[in-house]
């Protein structure tokens, strides 16, 4: 009788540490999700001021989606919705610091800073995105980047984060 209290015991203690041990790990975030403001070149007129959100996965290899609303600055250029996915690689082994972007996705445009449907044209967009996401203690973050490709020439933009 007395070796099988000194076994449960043993078994308890083992357990409980166990548990403390977890207990102080950081919490391992999943998606974040973050809301993203840039400018982008979709023509030869001044650049749109774009609004939008981008939600992904929380991985070395991210996968994810963004959609941004585009106004133009020039009343006579077109107001933009761009619907991208993209598979972002982070140089790190953590999800944070220098990262690449491939997007894939469709842009819809509309005349004269108005967003009307149908919509007046479309195409699909894909491009290329290099960024460094700048950690802001354990679940937030903000992330400066640029990017290029089609339909637009090139944008540069700024996203701030909760990871979860």
């Amino acid at each position: 009788m007395r070796k099988l209290a000194v076994i449960a015991v043993i078994l308890l203690s083992a357990a409980n540490l166990h548990a403390q041990e977890n207990q102080h790990k950081t919490p391992r975030h999943v998606f974040f999700a973050a809301p993203v403001i840039e400018t982008v070149w979709y023509g030869r007129k001044p650049p749109s001021i774009g609004f939008g959100f981008a939600l992904g996965s929380e991985d070395k290899v991210s996968m994810g989606f963004k959609g941004i609303y585009a106004m133009p600055l020039a009343e006579e250029d077109f107001t933009t919705v761009e619907i991208t996915l993209f598979l972002r690689v982070y140089t790190s082994a953590a999800a944070s610091g220098f990262f690449t972007q491939l997007t894939y996705g469709i842009a819809v445009f509309s005349g004269e800073r108005v967003l009307s449907l149908p919509a007046e044209g479309g195409s699909i967009s894909i491009g290329v995105t290099a960024g460094w996401r700048l950690p802001l203690g354990g679940s937030f973050f903000i992330e400066p980047y640029i990017r290029g490709g089609y339909p637009y020439f090139g944008g540069a933009g700024l996203s701030t984060g909760v990871k979860f």
